[in-house]
């Protein structure tokens, strides 16, 4: 059982101390920690290690770059994309934002260095169980590039007029095979200077461009479904058993089912789509009302403990509400027994 905290943000002390809780996902963005090309600042990271070990937990770790990559790495040269933000959070609605493109030489290059750094600096912490293996990334730590079109309008978080996505990557040369070569680099890259930890890719069904390897839009709704499996599969041929797939849109209603031709021996981790506690839009049942926390959690659990994941993130604000305390409980004492 881990927390899910907030991006940059260290646990606190009521999370640490919860009996029910086994760890700590910690997720930092590659701006905060490289502010400067070459000149680490440790300190956020660091303190949550402290404070993980002072209370005898676990510690997942994933840094983010996407959306977060430092100004600087576009200085160096790097090729990026520009999308259109259609999230109620982070930046400004309807703002264009950049993000490097995955398989750029400069981009891959800076990366890969911080990767180094990372492990240089945690790779032999003890607290430390697990790695997210991150690269091909947006605005969260998922395997997920933009991939709106003109049409999707009515699909957005906020209410602006969709961009075209697709025609970006393909103006940048987007090609599946390309996405597929660089994350598999990135993944080799984290497997060299972590090699105690179990190496954790947060991905689903969906989630890319939908663009053929002819460089042809398919119009796949949801965009590239057959994309996430082929590196669901390189990642299991590549590292084996430290390989673990996360599904981190679990609800009460819906979870990844295990790709096909992926191998039951491959570990899976699950993490809830968003926290129970407070969920108006009734997003844990999957948009279906009405809906309470209570149910939606412990739903959720249900379809984790059958699953028979290796771990089950958590949102802070559910762990933090009493009237889910005994949910929490039934699904860390159900995840323990074999």
């Amino acid at each position: 059982m881990y927390a899910l905290g907030r991006l940059d943000q260290p646990p606190g002390p009521a999370i640490l101390a919860n009996p029910d809780i086994d760890g700590v996902a910690l997720h930092f963005t590659w701006g905060l920690i490289e502010p400067v090309e070459g000149r680490y600042d440790w300190s956020r990271p660091d303190e949550a290690f402290a404070g993980a070990a002072r209370a005898g937990k676990k510690v997942s770790l994933g840094v983010v770059p996407g959306v977060f990559a430092p100004a600087w790495v576009y200085a160096a040269g790097a090729a990026s994309v520009r999308f259109r933000w259609d999230k109620p959070w982070g930046f400004p609605a309807c703002s264009q934002v950049a993000l490097p493109v995955p398989w750029d030489g400069v981009y891959a290059a800076k990366w890969l260095a911080f990767v180094a750094a990372l492990g240089r600096r945690y790779g032999g912490n003890p607290a430390l169980a697990m790695v997210k293996i991150q690269g091909v990334n947006a605005q969260t730590g998922e395997l997920l590039l933009p991939h709106a079109e003109p049409s999707a309008r009515g699909q957005q978080l906020v209410d602006c007029p969709p961009g075209d996505d697709v025609s970006a990557w393909l103006d940048a040369g987007y090609r599946p095979a390309k996405v597929l070569a660089a994350w598999r680099g990135f993944a080799l890259a984290y497997a060299q200077v972590f090699p105690h930890q179990k190496l954790v890719l947060d991905t689903g069904p969906w989630g890319l461009p939908g663009i053929g390897d002819s460089g042809r839009p398919t119009r796949q709704r949801g965009g590239d479904r057959a994309l996430p499996s082929a590196i669901v599969a390189a990642g299991a041929a590549a590292l084996g058993d430290a390989f673990v797939v996360a599904n981190n849109g679990l609800s009460a209603k819906w979870d990844w089912p295990r790709p096909s031709g992926l191998s039951t021996s491959v570990q899976m981790g699950y993490e809830t789509a968003s926290p129970a506690t407070g969920d108006a839009g009734c997003r844990m049942n999957h948009f279906q009302r009405p809906c309470d926390p209570r149910t939606e959690l412990a739903e959720a659990v249900q379809r984790a403990v059958a699953a028979r994941v290796s771990f089950l993130g958590i949102y802070v604000a559910d762990i933090r509400n009493p009237a889910l305390a005994d949910v929490i409980a039934d699904a860390h004492r159900r995840l323990a027994t074999p």
